[in-house]
């Protein structure tokens, strides 16, 4: 396993115990207000929050052993949700406790946007439910500013990694320049082959099985064969080449300084280390690969036009 795919794990890993932690810490709270009830004697109202605690302790449990499926987080907001229909009714004026639990939580385990939408369609009836009429201004209020400021860190973190996205020059799955750096790369790299009347060839590599690998054997083994197919064509690659992934599933690899031979050679030594590296359940890397050649008349634009040609004939062979 290749150390940026191992990190891109760690942090999966680390995220689906921090969803875990938030599960445990709701159901810990819930189970606080079971015993408070308990403790004053109101048993009439202690069930539902037992439900909920066990509802929310089951879901920390199912996303500990998987956390890829999105079924504990939706257990724990139907548990939330429960405890607001039903606590909500009888709670005194200014108790915003059983509007800030499910709130914060659909922040917490759901992505921004759909929190964010959920949360807002929702207001209604929970307002509704609080049935304070003469301070309902007052709940809007109290509602919509605990969205504002419950939401801030969680849009601060989405600005951040759109900007690191946007900025970014290296994939976030395997070992290889993105499609935006690849383009000025290629840019860069004609006109240096231009000025300096040197040879410029690019291989255009397809990994076919990264088309259908996550839909038969989970998302997992796709990054780790991506990750695998790319730490393998930067071992065979010399200093000065550059590794660009410019789909899902295809790459380019520049060799500056290379003429129609030597890419020949480069593209039988690739495919063989390709073929060479093996996985459980999906067995060998298969790799096919075009040259692309620089042309003393080509233009970047021509140039760009020719690879993503290749690039799609290498597609139609696979069909």
């Amino acid at each position: 396993m290749s150390p940026l795919h191992s990190l891109a794990h760690r942090e999966r890993r680390e995220l689906a115990n921090r969803k875990t932690l938030i599960m445990l810490l709701a159901a810990a709270v819930i189970a606080t207000y079971a015993l408070w009830r308990y403790l004053v004697g109101d048993f009439e109202h202690i069930l539902t929050p037992v439900l909920a605690t066990l509802l929310m302790a089951i879901a920390a449990g199912l996303n500990h052993l998987d956390d890829e499926q999105p079924l504990p987080s939706y257990l724990t907001l139907i548990a939330s949700y429960l405890m607001l229909a039903l606590e909500a009714p009888g709670t005194y004026p200014g108790m915003s406790l059983w509007l800030g639990l499910p709130s914060v939580l659909t922040l917490l385990l759901l992505p921004l946007a759909p929190a964010m939408l959920l949360n807002l369609v929702l207001a209604p009836l929970w307002l509704w439910l609080l049935g304070h009429q003469e301070d309902n201004f007052g709940e809007i209020l109290r509602y919509l500013c605990l969205l504002l400021v419950a939401s801030q860190p969680f849009v601060i973190n989405s600005l951040q990694a759109g900007v690191m996205s946007l900025t970014a020059s290296e994939e976030t799955e395997c070992n290889a320049f993105n499609a935006r750096t690849g383009q000025q790369r290629l840019i860069s790299e004609a006109a240096r082959a231009r000025a300096l009347d040197q040879p410029f060839s690019i291989l255009v590599v397809y990994l076919p099985q990264l088309d259908m690998l996550g839909e038969q054997f989970g998302e997992d083994r796709r990054v780790e064969c991506l990750a695998m197919a790319c730490d393998v064509m930067q071992e065979v690659s010399r200093q000065g080449d550059l590794l660009c992934r410019s789909d899902k599933s295809s790459f380019w690899l520049m060799l500056p300084n290379t003429g129609e031979a030597g890419a020949l050679i480069m593209r039988e030594r690739l495919t063989a280390a390709l073929a060479a590296a093996t996985q459980p359940e999906t067995g060998s890397i298969i790799a096919r690969a075009r040259l692309v050649t620089y042309k003393a008349d080509d233009t970047t634009q021509k140039l760009e036009q020719r690879l993503l040609a290749s690039q799609l004939a290498l597609m139609d062979l696979n069909e």
